[in-house]
């Protein structure tokens, strides 16, 4: 009977460590990002940051970005099969492009990150700040202004790929994988 106590109190004992070490690295991976606590909360949210390296924590970050960018474009696409204005869909195809550009872009990032590449993982998925901004851009150009139908959505993702980026852009100087 003791024997049983023993091992459950290894047991949970050990796994306070793991838990704790768990939230330490994801501290320190989202210490030197632009929103910590968002950075945190993503990372938290997801079950595989459990048992996630500093490299797997990023791929996280990009993918749940990647599903962000795929949000977007479903909205807009729904959006186009709606609309009957001209200038309306013409603005909802630019942002047709570019989210699928910025989907695209997240799978090159993903790309260079398995392979150590950490300068063009970076690189790539702050091309996405742009494919962003020229979609809300469109909606500036015609006269008059309209309201784009994606903007809260739009900010949210801007947010969070600034985020993303902020997160690879620690990395960007290594020319190893890290652990």
């Amino acid at each position: 009977m003791d024997s049983m106590r023993i091992i459950i109190v290894i047991f949970f004992t050990s796994l306070s460590f793991v838990a704790h070490s768990y939230g330490d690295l994801i501290d320190d991976v989202c210490q030197k990002t632009i929103d910590y606590n968002l950075c945190v909360k993503s990372l938290r949210a997801d079950p595989r940051s459990a048992s996630a390296d500093k490299k797997s924590l990023a791929r996280i970050i990009i993918q749940l970005s990647q599903d962000k960018a795929n949000d977007i474009l479903s909205q807009t696409e729904m959006l186009l099969k709606q609309t009957k204005e001209p200038v309306l869909k013409q603005c909802l195809e630019v942002c047709k492009e570019m989210y699928d550009t910025a989907v695209f872009h997240y799978s090159e990032a993903v790309n260079y990150l398995d392979a150590d590449n950490f300068s063009d993982a970076a690189d790539t998925a702050g091309e996405t700040l742009s494919d962003a901004d020229t979609c809300d851009e469109s909606f500036t150009e015609p006269t008059p202004v309209l309201k784009s139908p994606l903007k809260p959505k739009t900010d949210d993702f801007f947010h969070f790929a600034d985020l993303t980026l902020s997160l690879l852009n620690q990395f960007k100087s290594l020319k190893t994988p890290f652990h």
